[in-house]
């Protein structure tokens, strides 16, 4: 029988310790990064971040040029994206939208790969706005709750800012993802149970759940879309590869949905699942080919356009869920890194396929001829010059004919 010495039995000792720790910081490592992401202090003794001032522009991520006629805009939408969350937390329960760093950021990889592929459905208005941190939407406190309504309030301010500079002969397209998918659903529910339903082309909601029974309640002057060149209708879906068994969990589970003025779980409840490859709600097997393209646009100027790179995945919705393929290209995948299962990805996978629709679904509003018309601003007319002509008085006796 081979004999150890003491020396060896105790570098055996440390080592399966050591492998011991590392297997259970891995096995809790979710557990971890969230007690990190804690501000350890309650939202009510804490100092909120100064609030935007929407009539500046400095308060926009995009903003079109409002000096400048709508009428002669190529696009014929307005467009209001509300962007996802990249604050985690561990400072403050709310991002100050003057940090310079996530500002960056927002510029960097939300704008180019979250904003702008609806640019071409409409003039685009995305806000800064006090995000609420990554940690709100993983804790049960109350203290969440108050982070995230800040954020609404935030965002329902730049909203009321938007429709001031939309005229009425604009189809609207509303955007929310993840975070942003939550106060787009507030929106809705807030300024859209009126005839202002009329305008809206389509709302996207992307990453956060939504339950069917909302469309029995708060949002019953809405409806799903059915189809690609549905209106006035609501598109929803969160995409989860196979490897996010986790988080897909959490998204059918334990996320929050605003409602009766509070946020509750969602607990299971049946989901708004729309296919972005096939633009409908069945649970049809979407197959790679029909994939327009993802885009990877970290760091792309706002007036470039991003080659897309097709049939990258299938996509197929199962209870409440949109099961996508494990992307061929590694650029689309998620990356591997400490909380990478929490945080937003740094591109886009239907970048295409969602840009091709917002067209569609502005267009076939524009054809009902339900919206307005105007035409140009008197400035833009062609101005007719009228020559002055004398009018000769008519002697008695004689007629304009016979002169």
């Amino acid at each position: 029988m081979r004999q150890f010495s003491s020396n060896t039995i105790l570098r055996m000792t440390i080592a399966l310790f050591v492998v011991l720790i590392f297997a259970l910081l891995f096995f809790y490592r979710d557990d971890i990064f969230q007690s990190m992401l804690d501000p350890g202090e309650p939202f009510q003794t804490y100092e909120a971040p100064t609030a935007p001032d929407y009539n500046e522009a400095s308060a926009w991520m995009v903003l079109p040029d409002l000096e400048a006629d709508p009428y002669n805009d190529p696009t014929f939408g307005d467009v209001f994206v509300v962007a996802p969350g990249l604050y985690k937390g561990g400072e403050h329960w709310n991002l100050p939208v003057d940090n310079a760093r996530r500002r960056e950021k927002l510029q960097h990889v939300i704008v180019p790969n979250y904003v702008m592929p609806f640019a071409k459905a409409g003039r685009v208005f995305a806000p800064y706005y006090r995000q609420a941190s990554l940690y709100t939407f993983m804790t049960s406190r109350e203290d969440a709750r108050l982070a995230q309504d800040l954020a609404y309030q935030d965002v329902r301010k730049a909203f009321r800012f938007f429709l001031k500079n939309s005229p009425p002969e604009r189809p609207i397209i509303l955007v929310g993802q993840d975070q942003g998918g939550s106060h787009v659903q507030r929106l809705l529910a807030d300024f859209f149970s009126g005839d202002l339903k009329n305008r809206l082309a389509a709302a996207y909601v992307i990453g956060h759940p939504l339950p069917l029974d909302k469309f029995e309640n708060e949002l019953a002057n809405l409806s799903p879309c059915e189809n690609e060149a549905d209106i006035n209708c609501v598109v929803a879906f969160g995409a989860f590869m196979p490897s996010d068994g986790l988080i897909a969990r959490r998204f059918v589970n334990r996320l929050k949905v605003y409602e009766s003025d509070d946020y509750e779980v969602v607990a299971n409840r049946p989901l708004l699942c729309m296919n972005p490859l096939l633009w409908d709600r069945s649970s049809d097997y979407a197959p790679r080919r029909l994939h327009l393209g993802g885009v990877a646009a970290n760091g792309l100027e706002t007036d470039m356009e991003p080659a897309p790179i097709s049939k990258q995945t299938g996509a197929q919705c199962q209870d409440g869920i949109l099961y996508i393929d494990r992307p061929r290209r590694k650029v689309f995948r998620r990356p591997i890194k400490f909380g990478g299962k929490f945080r937003t990805l740094p591109f886009n996978i239907f970048y295409e396929d969602l840009k091709v629709n917002a067209q569609v679904r502005v267009n076939a509003l524009l054809e009902t001829g339900k919206l307005p018309r105007r035409t140009n601003k008197l400035d833009d007319l062609e101005i007719i010059e009228i020559i002055e002509s004398p009018v000769t008085p008519i002697v008695e006796g004689e007629t304009p004919g016979n002169r």
